[in-house]
């Protein structure tokens, strides 16, 4: 962990070696400063040197100045370093988190990886930039101040440092509860951050049913078992100080017994004494501030782990290496034997799945809900890799094609339609970076859409919120058609575009589909039947098989599954 920790140092090693100078310098004043009180009281407050009267002050003086300026160095520079390291580990987690395929969050809850992204690497930042900056200060003060008191009298050094070795087991021993309390508090924070994501999403559903009770309960509970592991935690932090000062105290009490009945003999000065107090003051006050410090990096190890938990997931779709470059798309999309099991998952999702859609063609997916009509649209995209079995794009493997191009050949639309909180212009220009504002809204036009939206407060530049908040569903999956539209690729996938929309939204979105299915190859995922009967392909899955294949004619003359869905929708019509 260590190790690992210290690898994301190694970019700014030279500012750290910087840092690490001011560090020495801080230090060397510090036990400069201890040192200068033997000559101070022996030839100072003696009489026997009245130059030391006027030199004394004045070498103060510049030495606070040097420790200043060298305090300021180290500390500015360990900031830069620590907030760095922060930004990159920040970086590096969400570069891997969107390098996952969607497989990864299937059994992930949203509040839990912001926790990570959030909190735990916040408590990384405190044992990064403050503590490690600290701990290595005083490291440095602890080696200076050595010298010192062992240049005053060895002998009385080795009587003082009898305690040292009974510090080294509270310092581990509280570490080690520090970090166990401190990751079981990081994981309650990562479950208190997954329930009140839910519940604010679900705000409507929660009022809906009156559950409101029972989420404050479910809030309570979390909060509580998050605040108990805290207060371990904070009770470590506590225990520390007291026993620190205590074994302190006994090493300090030592000294003055000792060093007193040898100035008392005659053998050494008041000076030499005070100066020696002083110095071993100075020395264990480092020595107890590496306890605390100690503490704060358990915190931060054990979020660490936690971090290092999503680096080293593994990624499970990657681009080849030497990846083929793409063609414009022509031929077909070809599904040989293709079958895919989600991770820690008993059942397949998909089995045996073998399917040709032609260039040009509308192909629809339908079936009973959980059949795999989605996933099977999904692998197309690839999202997801099979578990088994290939697929093809004109001849080619997708696992041989760069995702991007791969992706730049494809548009998606979805049931539920994903909206950043931006501008309706930016949202429906999203992917490019330059955007030409006459052609956006030429497509919305096509969409269905302009009329809504420039009726909206200031048009093109309303902030739709998060998600959409301010539109309907209708506008919303409108402005999702134009994005397409407006990407412009061959190859169209639409799921369940048209679902949970009223009578006259469908009307509008289902004019704005057919225009965008023009000219293009249309893989279509559909829960009301009369939306695809004129496919050219109607394929029917259940239970992760395709089940029946044809026009819907000839599957309805067929009877089955697909006869049935039709009959339950003619039902309810």
């Amino acid at each position: 962990m260590y190790r690992r920790l210290l690898e994301f140092l190694l970019p700014y090693k030279g500012k750290l070696f910087v840092a690490v100078i001011c560090m020495v310098i801080l230090a060397a004043c510090t036990a400069t400063l201890a040192w200068a009180l033997q000559p101070m009281l022996d030839e100072v407050l003696s009489g026997k040197n009245k130059t030391y009267i006027y030199m004394m002050p004045i070498g103060i003086i510049i030495l606070y100045l040097i420790k200043g300026t060298a305090y300021y160095g180290q500390a500015s520079l360990m900031a830069y370093i620590g907030q760095r390291i922060i930004y990159d580990i920040r970086k590096k987690i969400y570069n891997q988190l969107t390098s996952q395929s969607l497989s990864f969050f299937t059994h992930r809850k949203t509040g839990e990886l912001l926790g990570r992204i959030t909190y735990d690497v916040t408590l990384l930042q405190s044992a990064v930039s403050t503590t490690v900056t600290s701990l290595m200060r005083d490291i440095m003060s602890i080696i200076f101040l050595l010298g010192v008191i062992f240049y005053q009298d060895w002998l009385l050094a080795l009587f003082a440092l009898i305690v040292f070795p009974i510090m080294v087991y509270p310092l581990v021993r509280f570490g080690q509860r520090m970090r166990k309390a401190s990751y079981n508090g990081q994981v309650a924070m990562g479950n208190m951050s997954s329930l009140v994501e839910e519940t604010v999403g679900g705000m409507r559903v929660v009022k809906a049913f009156g559950m409101e009770t029972y989420e404050r309960k479910r809030f309570k509970e979390i909060t509580k078992d998050f605040m108990t592991h805290q207060v371990r935690a904070l009770k470590v932090q506590a225990l520390s100080f007291p026993v620190m000062e205590l074994v302190a105290g006994i090493g300090i009490a030592g000294v003055i017994l000792y060093g007193g009945l040898r100035v008392a003999s005659g053998e050494a000065t008041a000076g030499m004494l005070m100066s020696f107090i002083v110095s071993l003051l100075m020395l264990y006050d480092p020595v107890r501030r590496l306890s605390r410090a100690n503490n704060e990096i358990q915190q931060g190890l054990a979020a660490a782990e936690r971090i290092f938990d999503i680096l080293d997931t593994h990624i499970e779709v990657k681009d080849a290496l030497n990846p083929l470059p793409i063609k414009p798309f022509k031929e077909s999309i070809v599904f040989e034997n293709v079958s895919l099991t989600y991770p820690q998952a008993s059942r397949a999702v998909l089995r045996g799945i073998d399917l040709r859609v032609k260039s040009g063609e509308v192909v629809a997916l339908v079936g009973r809900s959980g059949a795999g009509k989605t996933t099977l649209a999904n692998m197309v995209l690839r999202f997801m890799d099979p578990s088994s079995g290939t697929i093809y794009l004109d001849g080619t493997n997708l696992r041989d094609i760069a995702q991007a191009d791969l992706r730049a050949e494809m548009a998606l639309v979805t049931q539920e339609i994903v909206l950043f909180n931006d501008t309706v212009l930016h949202n429906i220009a999203y992917g490019h970076e330059d955007i030409d504002r006459e052609k956006v809204i030429a497509i919305a036009k096509i969409a269905n859409a302009h009329e809504f939206i420039e009726k909206l407060e200031q048009g093109y530049d309303t902030l739709v919120g998060e998600r959409g908040v301010i539109l309907s569903g209708g506008q919303r999956q409108r402005l999702s058609l134009a994005r397409a539209l407006l990407k412009d690729a061959p190859i169209l996938v639409l799921d369940e575009a048209t679902s949970s929309l009223d009578t006259e939204s469908e009307r509008l979105v289902q004019q704005a589909i057919d225009k965008l299915m023009q000219g293009r190859t249309v893989i279509v995922i559909a829960h009301r039947l009369s939306t695809i009967r004129h496919a050219d392909k109607i394929v029917v899955l259940d239970q992760g098989k395709i089940v029946q294949s044809g026009s819907h004619n000839d599957l309805l003359e067929e009877g089955g599954i697909y006869a049935e869905l039709h009959q339950l929708q003619f039902e309810d019509n």
